[in-house]
């Protein structure tokens, strides 16, 4: 199935602050699943997640996939300050608020897993998600996050992001998230704003809490999903193939997520 019969023209919801989301909705016309939130990684968009998304369709489930603010289609906020009080997290609370959905699962990769972890402790309830990209102990990204080596970090990206010449980034990792920008047309100032915003270290990002099935799924190359599980209440593992930039690409990713939710 291709991601052109798969994402057709989106809907613009209003998400936290009135910004515009563009939201796929697969819609079918028999539903008797839980219909399933996909959540796209960080410099990506909602077209990321079409493995997924096909393989629901296929399943007759309903799947429901957003480009995250600043992300593919919707709005973008250039101002640091749009990114704070857990602005993207509940974006997504507000699209399963006005599409009234009151049971869902989630599939999440990077960003999007740790969206799914702010959305459950702000109180929105899903009955499974399945947690891609997101390795290791928890407290290790939480520990990162709040550290001042982070936000040195962050200012170094942002910086990549916003020069005009890719030859005046001297920083391996900013060249390389400049490169993943550009490739995917994501707006460069954007997610600079983001990250000067320090909107990574706000409350609500532990998912320890999150007592719903999940599934933490990485890349054998990547951070251990073991060591994820094993810190919540509820969780398993599986690792594929792959890197955390390429894991995302992997088929046998996307089936084990997809026949992990429908089974709510």
């Amino acid at each position: 199935m291709s991601s052109r019969s798969i994402f057709k023209e989106p809907q613009m919801v209003p998400g936290y602050g009135g910004v515009q989301l563009a939201v796929y909705d697969t819609s079918p016309a028999v539903d008797s699943m839980c219909p399933v939130i996909l959540l796209h990684g960080l410099l990506s968009s909602a077209q990321s997640m079409s493995s997924a998304m096909g393989m629901l369709q296929e399943m007759n489930v309903r799947a429901i996939a957003l480009d995250l603010r600043s992300h593919g289609r919707s709005d973008v906020s250039l101002d640091p300050h749009e990114y704070l009080n857990q602005a993207m997290a509940r974006d997504v609370v507000e699209v399963v608020e006005r599409l009234d959905i009151n049971r869902f699962c989630v599939i999440a990769y990077g960003l999007g897993s740790e969206l799914t972890a702010r959305i459950w402790n702000l109180g929105t309830r899903f009955q499974r998600a399945a947690i891609c990209g997101w390795g290791g102990p928890p407290s290790r990204q939480l520990d990162l996050y709040a550290s001042t080596e982070w936000k040195l970090r962050a200012r170094t990206l942002a910086h990549g992001l916003e020069v005009d010449q890719v030859s005046a980034i001297n920083d391996p990792e900013a060249k390389a998230w400049r490169h993943a920008a550009d490739r995917s047309g994501t707006n460069r100032s954007a997610i600079a704003a983001k990250l000067r915003s320090g909107d990574s270290r706000e409350n609500g990002l532990d998912p320890t809490a999150i007592s719903a099935p999940v599934l933490a799924i990485c890349g054998e190359d990547d951070a251990s999903s073991a060591e994820f599980a094993s810190a919540l209440p509820n969780a398993n593992s599986k690792t594929v193939a792959g890197a955390h930039t390429t894991a995302g690409q992997i088929d046998d990713l996307w089936r084990a997520a997809t026949q992990f939710v429908v089974n709510c």
